[in-house]
């Protein structure tokens, strides 16, 4: 039975998950697909779960993320919906450095009013069909943030691991996330975080590789899930306790990776959080 992947993975269980990177044809090499796949050990399969598609034409990068095996992207129902079929969004800023992720929903931040004020006569056949699908996201609820990631600038240009920070929401009682859905640019989880509003905010971290002199490189112990080593290659942990790798996620081959993930973590929230790692960041590297 597939999982619910935006449900975090039960106390005391550990989701063990494939990435398949697929680039095929002239422009996958730019805007490839991701598919994400649970492994059943016993029964010898795996479950596909997610797929994510990058889009175009989008400063910074803006993945797609959806439930179903075809292209979100790839007939003209979906292509006329941005919306159709779509879970949850990642976004990052130019640098790379800043990544969001949400529920599908309507974006508060969104300037698609300006549209309206302008009259569809002066619109051009593309910015109307824009403005008829701005029009109906403004019938779905706000999104919910589910997460984010901030790479830390390198800012002395030395070559090293890089340094991630998660900020996810805490935990209710019964095990659940809170659910936030911010109006305000303060009131996201980087705005919180920025203004020293550390109230319902888990803050997470990449744990820290040592250096080995056999292999000349940063070194971290995947329990031999990872075979390559990569500047993508990461595990996640609290300060709080460092021998309790939340998630992690590691090269095999070319366009192969694992993914583990356990709680609080849902495999929608790990799945996002790895495709941030493979886009290249201007201001860390």
């Amino acid at each position: 039975m597939k999982p619910s992947c935006r449900k975090p993975v039960p106390q005391g269980k550990k989701f063990m998950c494939r990435i398949v990177r697929r680039n095929d044809g002239m422009d996958k090499r730019i805007y490839p697909t991701y598919e994400l796949s649970l492994e059943e050990p016993i029964r010898q399969r795996r479950v596909f779960l997610l797929r994510a598609t990058k889009r175009k034409r989008s400063r910074g990068s803006y993945y797609a993320i959806t439930s179903e095996m075809d292209d979100v992207y790839d007939n003209s129902r979906k292509a006329s919906n941005e919306n159709y079929g779509i879970l949850g969004k990642l976004r990052s800023n130019f640098l790379g450095t800043a990544f969001h992720v949400y529920s599908n929903g309507r974006n508060p931040f969104s300037n698609g009013e300006k549209a309206s004020n302008m009259g569809n006569s002066n619109l051009s056949a593309m910015e109307k069909e824009k403005h008829e699908m701005k029009k109906e996201n403004k019938n779905l609820p706000v999104r919910q943030e589910l997460g984010a990631v901030i790479y830390n600038p390198n800012v002395l240009g030395l070559k090293g691991p890089r340094k991630m920070t998660i900020l996810m929401n805490t935990m209710t009682a019964e095990g659940d996330m809170v659910e936030k859905r911010p109006m305000q640019i303060k009131d996201t989880l980087i705005g919180r975080m920025t203004d020293g509003d550390m109230s319902d905010l888990l803050v997470l971290r990449n744990k820290s590789p040592q250096w080995n002199d056999d292999t000349n490189s940063f070194v971290l112990n995947f329990g031999g899930r990872v075979s390559l080593a990569s500047v993508k290659n990461f595990q996640i942990v609290h300060d709080n306790d460092l021998d309790y790798i939340i998630m992690q996620f590691g090269r095999t081959s070319q366009d192969n990776f694992t993914m583990d993930c356990q709680y609080p973590m849902t495999p929608f929230q790990a799945f996002a959080f790895a495709l941030t790692s493979f886009d290249a960041k201007l201001a860390c590297e």
